[in-house]
């Protein structure tokens, strides 16, 4: 049934592109023919008025030269007719044989002329048997009269509209040809559609992957069974792709997350962990569905995981490895559970930070406090002798200075903790701020014989005032440590690697080597008794290491017990328009 239906087919289309082929070079070739008269009598008509005019202007000129001149300018066939329709002059004949009265009548365009002024016909000349174009115009010549007329020969348009519509003709019947051949072709893909769509359900009956589409044949039935085998096609593409969407997603998710990640089966398996849970639990490669109670070494936390797929919820702070961890647990709604690892090391830390730096600046303030308000509960009470109630006035003053002092360390190091400050950044030279830091402390070494000199010399980058408070403080602490009489202090200054180091010497007490790493705390001193004694505050090393690191350099301190300390930093280094800098 299939090959007559489509030999039919292939049969009756191509009578039809014939037939349309045909009805479309009869159509073109009437339009483009009747689009061509209309444009060349506008032509006709313009070249006639400007005749008459030319016509009317001239004087003493023959007509056969002023038709044959006429002919010449505009390319179009001249004649001139008196009043009786009578030929005058003709540029391709010359003069007109005499003709007939019935040939007269014939001229329909030059009789309009005479009567409307303009006139214009598509016919024969009865002279020559070719088709014209006539456009006629009535002229005054002489004090009569007379009509020119302009002819253009119909033959070309009709020649130029017959070759258009062999074009169009021939295009309609290759166009139709090829559509037909198409569709013969596109026929016979379509009568394999139902195979098509019978590989496609087998395959989805049988699990195998779909393949591609099933094509749409023309035929509508058929094109119907094949758009639904395609519908269950990309449905059942599209779940497995979701679920396979879904299953990366929460994959990278797990992967990505910064805290770690678990997810246990109902019988207590590792389904699923996450590198992040790996790493806080120290573990380098775990097997899948392997037991967390063979996996996880801590009691305690190997507890709270294998409970935790029969417990609604749980939690518990647990150290493992060095570290605080927080561990969440939640069990499924199907089964299993989700636990979730959080390092709090470093908040804990902070917490410890906080909580001593809270008990420190309050015992540090709570001090020069105690001592104003009884000193001043003394002075209050009358009967003291002049000296002791002087003895009581400098003690407040003393305190009074010392606590302002502990207060701006205060400011000082939160503002520089928190980011508030910016160091500049200029060239000045290390020695003179130096010098010029030791001048306001030379009344203070004076009186304890302390020696003072800087070693080398070299320009840094950085803040100027910032390094005159980095030696200020470093000076204070070297002069509450070096002996009296033989004290000695100095700064030398080098260059190493594209940077500047200085270093901070004295031949004090030194400083514990279990003291050492902690002197850059904040509120920590060596000799705390001492360190009050001299008006000291525990937060100047601190504020050295916060201003050193903003510039972008580091701080560092050794020192022999009873044979002084070395506080060494570093700063960009300025050198023939050069700037070092190390990254912060």
């Amino acid at each position: 049934m299939r090959i007559p239906f489509r030999s039919a087919a292939l049969g009756f289309g191509a009578v039809s592109v014939v037939w349309i082929a045909a009805a479309s070079w009869t159509v073109t070739r009437l339009l483009v023919a009747e689009a061509m008269y209309d444009d060349g009598r506008r032509h006709l008509d313009a070249a006639t008025v400007l005749g008459a005019e030319r016509l009317g202007a001239s004087r003493g000129l023959a007509l056969d030269s002023l038709a044959g001149a006429l002919a010449l300018a505009t390319g179009y066939r001249v004649s001139v007719f008196d009043a009786a329709l009578g030929p005058v002059a003709d540029s391709d004949l010359g003069s007109e044989p005499s003709d007939t009265l019935s040939d007269r009548s014939r001229r329909s365009e030059v009789a309009g002329a005479l009567m409307r002024a303009a006139a214009s016909s598509r016919r024969r000349s009865f002279l020559n048997g070719r088709k014209y174009l006539f456009s006629a115009a009535r002229v005054y010549w002489e004090g009569e009269s007379v009509v020119i007329r302009f002819g253009d020969p119909a033959d070309p348009i009709r020649d130029a509209a017959a070759r258009v519509a062999h074009v169009v003709g021939a295009g309609v019947l290759a166009s139709g040809l090829a559509v037909l051949i198409l569709g013969h072709r596109a026929m016979r893909a379509v009568t394999g559609s139902l195979g098509e769509v019978r590989r496609l359900l087998a395959r989805l009956a049988v699990g195998r992957p779909p393949g591609p589409r099933v094509k749409l044949p023309g035929i509508t039935e058929l094109a119907r069974l094949a758009s639904a085998a395609n519908r269950v096609r990309a449905e059942l593409e599209e779940q497995v792709a979701r679920v396979s969407r879904e299953r990366d997603e929460l994959t990278h998710l797990m992967d990505e997350v910064g805290e770690g990640l678990m997810a246990l089966t109902s019988d207590a398996r590792i389904l699923r962990i996450n590198p992040a849970a790996r790493g806080l639990l120290g573990l380098t490669e775990v097997l899948p569905f392997a037991p967390v109670g063979s996996v996880v070494r801590d009691p305690v936390l190997r507890d709270l995981l294998e409970a935790s797929v029969i417990r609604p919820e749980g939690r518990l702070d647990v150290t493992v490895g060095g570290r605080e961890l927080e561990v969440r647990t939640k069990m499924g709604t199907e089964g299993g559970s989700v636990v979730l690892l959080v390092d709090i090391t470093e908040l804990r830390r902070l917490e410890a930070v906080r909580s001593d730096f809270v008990a420190n600046a309050s015992h540090e303030l709570k001090t020069p406090l105690t001592v104003i308000r009884a000193a001043a509960e003394t002075v209050l009470d009358g009967g003291l002798p002049p000296g002791l109630r002087e003895n009581f006035l400098r003690s407040i003053e003393g305190n009074t200075i010392r606590l302002q002092r502990l207060v701006d360390d205060l400011l000082d190091l939160s503002r520089y903790e928190s980011g508030a400050w910016r160091p500049a950044r200029e060239p000045f030279s290390v020695g003179a701020v130096a010098r010029s830091a030791w001048e306001e402390l030379e009344a203070k070494a004076a009186r304890r014989g302390a020696a003072f000199e800087v070693v080398g010399a070299g320009e840094a980058v950085g803040d100027e005032a910032a390094v005159y408070q980095i030696f200020r403080n470093l000076f204070e602490n070297s002069l509450r440590y070096v002996p009296e009489a033989r004290g000695r202090i100095s700064v030398e200054i080098a260059s190493k690697s594209g940077l500047l180091l200085v270093a901070v010497k004295d031949n004090g007490s030194g400083i514990p080597a279990t003291s050492l790493p902690r002197i850059f705390e904040r509120f920590y001193r060596v000799d705390a008794a001492r360190s009050r004694e001299e008006g000291g505050t525990g937060l100047g090393l601190a504020i050295v290491r916060h201003l050193v690191s903003s510039m972008g350099g580091e701080v560092s301190a050794e020192s022999t017990w009873g044979r002084g300390t070395t506080v060494t930093f570093s700063m960009p280094h300025h050198r023939a328009g050069v700037v070092e800098v190390v990254p912060a």
